[in-house]
């Protein structure tokens, strides 16, 4: 089919180059129209060809997919649009992100809990108490 179109475009342009050094007529209009709409068409039928190739193909895979489906036991995402989302269940593997609201809710929280240097010094108090040092030099 791809070889036809190629010898039917490229074939009446080396005609119409040899007639012209030879000096014979090129055709005229009447051949250049005929030429367009030929390869019109068989553009079209490359295109509806290709078309069904791929509608073929995707025909294919959808079977395959339900296939795993089927042997795994999975839901198609539309079914699982259909009901109602469990909470944390939208597509996330981490935690849920926090609201403004809730940063600030939580650093005014923190305001009133201890510090690092506090929590580093109560890791460090005993260790220190066994050992014999004074930190509060």
């Amino acid at each position: 089919m791809a070889g036809m179109a190629a010898k039917m475009i490229l074939g009446d342009k080396v005609k119409s180059v040899t007639g012209a050094i030879g000096g014979e007529d090129g055709g005229g209009n009447e051949d250049a129209a005929e030429e367009a709409r030929l390869i019109e068409e068989a553009r079209q039928e490359q295109e509806a060809e290709r078309k069904a190739k791929h509608e073929k193909m995707e025909e294919e895979r959808e079977k395959e997919r339900q296939r795993i489906r089927d042997k795994y036991g999975l839901k198609k995402k539309e079914e699982l649009q259909m009901g109602l989302p469990e909470p944390g269940a939208d597509g996330r593997i981490s935690r849920k992100k926090k609201t403004p609201e809730e940063m600030k809710a939580e650093m005014d929280a923190g305001d009133e809990e201890e510090g690092i240097f506090d929590t580093v010094l109560s890791y460090l108090t005993p260790i220190t108490d066994k050992l014999g040092i004074n930190l509060n030099k």
